[in-house]
């Protein structure tokens, strides 16, 4: 019909739902949301109740849309018995939630001035008896939802050796709930993350179980601190406020990030400074064996001035037969600082140990230089400047004492790690001992100081 549209889409909902409790929420699954009352009355053409139709053709197309108003009418019948079977204290949140989807569905809306009286009036009472019956069922929900808890977190036997942070959003109205129980005794504490606020404290507590009503809107933390290694239980919820907050549960997105001492709830991890020793790569030239014996010489000596507090030395060696600087040339330390930045996060141990390479192989392992193959020299470590001076003199380096274990013969372009043992300057010695080609070195080198760093937990609502 041109002056009338109708989309009735009730179908499961009278079909299907018997007096049986366990029916109501496989019903709500079969509807999915698409049981929808749509009467949309159009604007209806002059023609139609105008000149171009009798009277007969408006009584007919009346009482149609009388018939079709009655049955409109017995669908809310049905809806407001269904609802009430199911708006019960046990009612599930999904449940509730396939009602309010209903009642959001629900719409009407006429023209009076294009009808006829009898059928204004009955589409006026038609119009308050949906918005009654939406009314109705709203407000149900709404006290409902005051009683449903929200679970947001539940850990079991959870192994707690560091403080654990559980973060919350909440709005103004809501109620927080809280469970800890520990095998020990815990401090647990709460904080609103936007102001920076300590709300409540519990210290050297085995078992924690309190409420919280909110009444501002944000993140809220609860901050459970182990006094030893021991198995934590962990329960958080809230009571709604509003059926909003019972229908769309916010999560909270958490990153680590870099902090300064004293800053809200920072804690530290022991970290490095790494500080360039050369202002840019010393270069130099070890000329071959038969060149040497003109002029020149195939051996060389650089000292490393260690600072105070440095655990090592770290040093990037590139060597070639060739000259030319490359473009890589004096970006070692900020290379590692780099490479630092990105995996400190990782957790990994800032030394390294027998057993296992820590965070200063994995950075030197990132930051290899280009080998060449044919480039090759011999590096010692001498810890002793009487020794590095003889070596420099001539005397073979057989008959000194070097440190073995971080020296290396035939060596082509590498990285490595010197310990510096307390000593405040390390002797690096190089030759070449081939005899007829010259090799170019370029050396660069930072200082490992331990330190403490400092990190915070950010926090942001999805």
């Amino acid at each position: 019909m041109n002056y009338l549209q109708v989309s009735i889409f009730f179908r499961t909902f009278a079909l299907n739902f018997d007096n049986k409790p366990n029916q109501i929420s496989k019903l709500f699954t079969i509807m999915k949301t698409k049981i929808t009352v749509i009467i949309l009355f159009a604007t209806v053409l002059t023609a139609c109740f105008g000149g171009g139709s009798g009277s007969g053709s408006q009584s007919t197309d009346s009482q149609e849309i009388i018939a079709q108003i009655q049955e409109v009418n017995k669908l809310l019948g049905q809806l407001e018995r269904k609802a009430d079977k199911v708006l019960t204290p046990n009612t599930s949140v999904k449940d509730m939630k396939e009602l309010s989807d209903i009642c959001e569905q629900l719409d009407f809306d006429y023209d009076p001035m294009q009808l006829e009286p009898e059928v204004a009036d009955q589409c006026k009472a038609l119009q308050l008896r949906i918005d009654s019956v939406k009314r109705s069922i709203n407000s149900r929900i709404e006290t409902l939802s005051r009683s449903q808890l929200v679970q947001l977190l539940d850990i079991q036997d959870e192994v707690l050796e560091q403080p654990q942070a559980c973060p919350v959003y909440l709005e103004r109205g809501d109620k927080l709930f809280y469970a800890v129980d520990a095998e020990k005794t815990v401090d647990v504490r709460i904080y609103n993350t936007d102001t920076h606020q300590l709300l409540k404290t519990y210290t050297a507590k085995r078992s924690v179980l309190d409420s919280m009503d909110i009444r501002n809107k944000g993140i809220y933390l609860i901050h459970i601190t182990p006094k030893m290694h021991q198995y934590v239980d962990v329960r958080i919820g809230y009571q709604p406020g509003s059926v909003d907050r019972l229908m769309n549960v916010k999560q909270v997105e958490t990153k680590e990030v870099e902090a300064r001492k004293g800053d809200f709830l920072a804690y530290s991890k022991p970290g490095i400074a790494m500080k360039n020793l050369f202002e840019e790569p010393r270069k130099f030239t070890l000329r071959g064996q038969l060149k040497a014996a003109f002029s020149g010489s195939s051996r060389a000596i650089v000292a490393l001035q260690v600072p105070k507090g440095a655990t090592d030395v770290l040093y990037s060696l590139r060597i070639s037969t060739n000259e030319p600087d490359r473009a890589s040339d004096g970006k070692f330390h900020d290379n590692m600082q780099t490479s630092y930045k990105r995996v400190k996060m990782l957790g990994l141990p800032v030394y390294e140990s027998q057993r296992g390479a820590g965070i200063i192989s994995t950075l030197l392992g990132e930051n290899q230089p280009l080998r060449e193959e044919d480039a090759y020299i011999n590096m010692y470590v001498f810890y002793d400047s009487k020794y590095a001076k003889q070596f420099q003199d001539g005397k073979s380096a057989a008959n000194l004492p070097y440190n073995v274990d971080y020296s290396t013969l035939g060596t082509q372009s590498c990285n490595g790690r010197i310990p510096s043992k307390g000593r405040s300057t390390i002797y690096l010695a190089f030759e070449n001992e081939r005899m007829r080609y010259n090799n170019y070195v370029w050396l660069e080198a930072v200082s490992a100081v331990p330190h403490t760093e400092y990190y915070k937990t950010e926090y942001k609502v999805k």
